[in-house]
């Protein structure tokens, strides 16, 4: 699903930024947190992309003719924001500001 980021209230792109940088962080500041949360997050991905468009659309991401994304890096490398993404429920609460129609497919 491709988010027109253009019509993103102001007050929302920068909610989202924040959180991109607090992901950043605890990425490389607070690794003990983040596997504490990865191993009890549950589900899977559904490539949706919501994450992929959460401050500004990922230039890795490509769109396919079935609605479907895909990162054209994947294979190659993720960087560590992509791989752990939702780290936790705030994440998901950011997630859903851009799409609360579509469910991630991740839960606690």
């Amino acid at each position: 699903m491709k988010i027109p980021f253009n019509t993103v209230p102001l007050k929302i792109r920068i909610r989202l930024v924040k959180g991109v940088l607090r992901r950043w962080s605890l990425t490389h500041f607070n690794k003990s947190y983040v596997r504490k949360q990865m191993e009890t997050r549950k589900g899977e991905c559904k490539r949706c992309s919501v994450c992929c468009q959460l401050s500004t659309p990922c230039p890795a991401l490509k769109w396919g003719g079935d609605e479907y994304s895909e990162c054209k890096i994947y294979k190659y490398y993720r960087p560590p924001n992509c791989c752990n993404f939702p780290i936790d429920e705030r994440d998901l609460a950011d997630r859903d500001l851009l799409s609360s129609d579509t469910k991630c497919g991740y839960h606690w």
